[in-house]
C-alpha cells in the first residue's frame, strides 16, 4: 500500500464535502490531527464520526486503528528519510538572516503543495469563473492586500467581483450578497472578529464561503465550505504570508487556463484605458 499521505491526496480518490473536510483536516497538521481519538478528529474536521469511519473503508483500511497504524508508519518512515535526517546539517550560518528566510519560505512553499487538494482547486476555480454568481472579497488587518490582490485579478478574468471593506459600508455590502454567491475571506492567526461576522452574515444569506487560512484553529473553518490553508511560520519574529500569495497566484493561474474569452476580454479593457488615457492628456 502506498503511504498515506499519497493516498488521500489521489486526484483519483472520489469524496463527499464532508470527507474532504476530514483530509484537510489531516493535511493542516500531519500526522497530529491523526493521531488522537476520532471524535477530536471529527470536531476539528466538523463532522460526524461516521464521516470519518466511512473515509477510512474507502481508503481500504478494516477501521480507524488500522488507519492509525499506517498513520504511524508513514510518519516513522518520514523521521527517517534522508531529507529528515541530513536537515540539521543544512542549517545555514549563524547571522546570515536574510538567506535563512529565503531557504525557510522554500520549504514552506514545499510544505503548502502537501496541503493542497486538487479536488478543492477544481471545485474553487468553477465557482469563480461562473459568471451567474458575484465573487466577494474579504481580508484582515494583513490579509487585505491579498483579498485586494486576488479581486485586482478576478476583475480582469470576469464580471461581478466587489471588495468588502472593514467600514461603515461593509453592512450594506453584506447585504447585496445573493445566494450562491462566493465569498473568499482571508483569515489568519491573529483571527479576526470582523471576519467571523462576514462569514456568518454571508452564510445567513446562503452564499459559498471560501476561507484562505493557516492550519490553525480558525473560528471560520466551520462555517466554510472549502478551505484553502497554507503555513505562516517563519524564522521573523513574525508570521509569513508567503504561501499565501503563492496559493493566490496559482488560483489566478488555473482560472486564466479557463476563460476561453479571456484575450478579448483584456483587449477590450486595454482600449478602454488608452481611450481614458487619450482623453486625460488632451483635458491636460
Amino acid at each position: 500500500m502506498p503511504p498515506l499521505r499519497d493516498l488521500i491526496t489521489d486526484p483519483g480518490l472520489v469524496l463527499t464535502p464532508s470527507e474532504r473536510k476530514v483530509v484537510r483536516a489531516l493535511l493542516d497538521h500531519y500526522p497530529r490531527n491523526g493521531l488522537g481519538p476520532m471524535s477530536r478528529l471529527a470536531d476539528h474536521a466538523g463532522v460526524s464520526d461516521p464521516t470519518i469511519v466511512r473515509l477510512v473503508k474507502k481508503l481500504g483500511f478494516g477501521g480507524y486503528a488500522e488507519f492509525q497504524d499506517a498513520l504511524l508508519s508513514d510518519m516513522d518512515h518520514r523521521l527517517r528519510s534522508p531529507r529528515t535526517l541530513l536537515q540539521p546539517r543544512a542549517k545555514l550560518p549563524q547571522g546570515d538572516t536574510w538567506s535563512q528566510y529565503l531557504a525557510a519560505s522554500q520549504r514552506t512553499l514545499n510544505d503548502t503543495q502537501a496541503l493542497t487538494q486538487p479536488e478543492d482547486v477544481r471545485i474553487l476555480v468553477q465557482w469563480l469563473i461562473d459568471s451567474r454568481h458575484q465573487v466577494h472579497c474579504f481580508g484582515g488587518r494583513f490579509s487585505s492586500f491579498l483579498a485586494h490582490y486576488l479581486l485586482n485579478h478576478l476583475r480582469l478574468l470576469r464580471a461581478g467581483c466587489f471588495a468588502l471593506e472593514d467600514n461603515a459600508q461593509l453592512p450594506d455590502r453584506l447585504f447585496d450578497v445573493q445566494r450562491q454567491d462566493v465569498v473568499l475571506i482571508f483569515d489568519y492567526r491573529r483571527y479576526q472578529a470582523q471576519a467571523l461576522r462576514v462569514a456568518s452574515a454571508a452564510k445567513a444569506r446562503h452564499a459559498r464561503v471560501v476561507l484562505f487560512s493557516d492550519v490553525y484553529a480558525s473560528p471560520l473553518r466551520e462555517l466554510a465550505d472549502l478551505i484553502i490553508s497554507a503555513p505562516v511560520e517563519s524564522v521573523s519574529a513574525f508570521d509569513s504570508l508567503v504561501p499565501a500569495l503563492a496559493q493566490v497566484e496559482a488560483l489566478i493561474a488555473c482560472m486564466t487556463l479557463q476563460c476561453p474569452d479571456l484575450a478579448e476580454r483584456l483587449e477590450g479593457i486595454d482600449a478602454l484605458r488608452a481611450e481614458f488615457s487619450t482623453h486625460l492628456l488632451e483635458e491636460k
